[in-house]
């Protein structure tokens, strides 16, 4: 929906006269109260599409909810921190709002702590894997680290409860893939001890949609929508993982595509620059929402069935911290559908 001139004449008032504003998203505030009712919420994309962001904004609209909250990432910088109104990340839990903490997994320790979860003893785990020949055998394990941060993170959410809502700001698209498909590796090698029986409760839960979803991210360009809609496909059907929404990233403001002023109207070519900056983002939002439309058309055709997408802004300025995500949270709770 485009807003429409007020009557009156002028160039400079013409152009006044049009707001920007975002193309029609789901509704917000509904998206994160479904989610809410989760126990574990995976979030992930491609590299660079804005997963931290919108594992930030989840963990705040979560816990503006009453849900006691745990955001954990397994990334190696503190933008986590600092998106949330903190110096730095810990590798235990660090309260970072009301009902909101944040922490960074890390998988040596992972690999511990969950080691003492499933030996059930601290002291025998500390026995373990504090030795030196121990830890460099695990180092040759394939794919031991990452079933551990998954096991740890699953155990805070849905075996301990020690969190209402656990948002894991996983890995790239690719990685997951290959984290989530651990647990079925497992239990097509593995059949007796405590790893298979870890492992199918793992992945009891992870098919459960009342206790995990998957939260996808991406930007509102042709190819990487097309991997995005891949990736969905990939964790419902291989991983039977299901997908609680998609968030698009990145879409710039809807404005009207003005025509040049005649000369006479412009004589010192002042307006004419003006409008041409202005057509720019106009004919850019309009590829991008005929991107997303395109998107949406096709996997409707193929009988997917699409989850809520929701829709984030372009900021030129990116984000410089907690007041930054606060403002688009804000945007999107009070979004409503048209």
């Amino acid at each position: 929906m485009r807003v429409l001139p007020a009557p009156g004449s002028g160039i400079a008032g013409s152009v006044a006269r049009f707001a920007p504003r975002m193309a029609a998203p789901s509704d917000g505030s509904a998206v994160f109260e479904a989610l809410s009712r989760r126990q574990l919420l995976i979030v992930s994309g491609k590299g660079g599409v804005g997963r931290t962001t919108v594992a930030a904004l989840l963990g705040l609209a979560l816990a503006r909810r009453g849900r006691r909250v745990l955001v954990a990432t397994v990334g190696l910088d503190d933008r986590l921190a600092w998106m949330l109104g903190q110096g730095a990340l810990a590798d235990t839990p660090t309260l970072a709002g009301p009902g909101l903490f944040i922490q960074r997994v890390v998988p040596q320790t992972s690999v511990r702590e969950y080691g003492a979860l499933v030996l059930r003893s601290e002291r025998i785990a500390s026995a373990v894997f504090d030795s030196a020949p121990i830890r460099r055998l695990i180092r040759t394990v394939p794919g031991l680290d990452d079933f551990a941060v998954l096991g740890k993170i699953w155990h805070e959410a849905v075996r301990a409860r020690s969190f209402d809502v656990v948002v894991f700001d996983g890995p790239a698209t690719g990685h997951l893939r290959y984290t989530l498909g651990i647990t079925h590796a497992i239990l097509k090698t593995v059949s007796v001890g405590p790893l298979p029986r870890e492992a199918q409760a793992m992945q009891d839960s992870l098919e459960d949609p009342s206790k995990t979803q998957a939260v996808l991210v991406g930007l509102p360009d042709r190819w990487p929508l097309t991997e995005l809609g891949e990736m969905a496909q990939a964790l419902r059907d291989e991983l039977r993982v299901h997908i609680g929404g998609m968030f698009v990233n990145g879409m710039w403001p809807e404005l009207p595509e003005l025509a040049p002023p005649p000369p006479e109207a412009d004589p010192g070519h002042r307006v004419a620059p003006m409008l041409a900056a202005t057509n720019v983002v106009a004919q850019q939002s309009a590829r991008q929402r005929g991107h997303v439309d395109a998107w949406l058309a096709a996997e409707a055709a193929a009988g997917r069935r699409v989850p809520p997408v929701v829709t984030l802004p372009w900021r030129w300025r990116g984000f410089a911290g907690l007041a930054d995500v606060l403002e688009v949270l804000t945007s999107l709770e009070a979004r409503r559908p048209a």
